[in-house]
């Protein structure tokens, strides 16, 4: 089965990028994403798995918990762009919050996985 991941994008004037195995493409909308990327892809495969990923909040990652992330994440390219460190309290929080959003991508993929099952 074939599997493709789609993405939020706005930093190339894209919303959507797509991706399947080493091959991507961007889009205005999802469609499109996903339409120029069939393009690139064999026939080959009979069924696909179609994942969004909006980067919304849910039961895994607060809306809370991103606005943080956000603001660390600010005030750490502010500090790489003065050539200067991050407050070391900061750089923990954002080290942990970082962590949670992983633990949370993957407890979400096992959530996907029960619903396909």
């Amino acid at each position: 089965m074939r599997t493709v991941l789609i993405l939020p994008d706005n930093r190339n004037g894209k919303a959507f990028k797509a991706y399947s195995g080493k091959k991507h493409s961007s889009g205005e909308t999802v469609g499109k994403a996903v339409d120029a990327l069939t393009a690139q892809l064999e026939n080959s495969e009979s069924e696909t798995l179609f994942i969004v990923q909006r980067w919304s909040p849910d039961e895994f990652f607060t809306a809370e918990q991103q606005k943080r992330l956000a603001e660390l994440m600010q005030k750490l390219h502010a500090a790489q762009d003065s050539n200067q460190e991050m407050l070391s309290e900061e750089k923990i929080e954002l080290e942990r919050l970082i962590e949670a959003e992983l633990e949370g991508s993957g407890r979400r993929a096992e959530k996907i996985a029960q619903i396909l099952k």
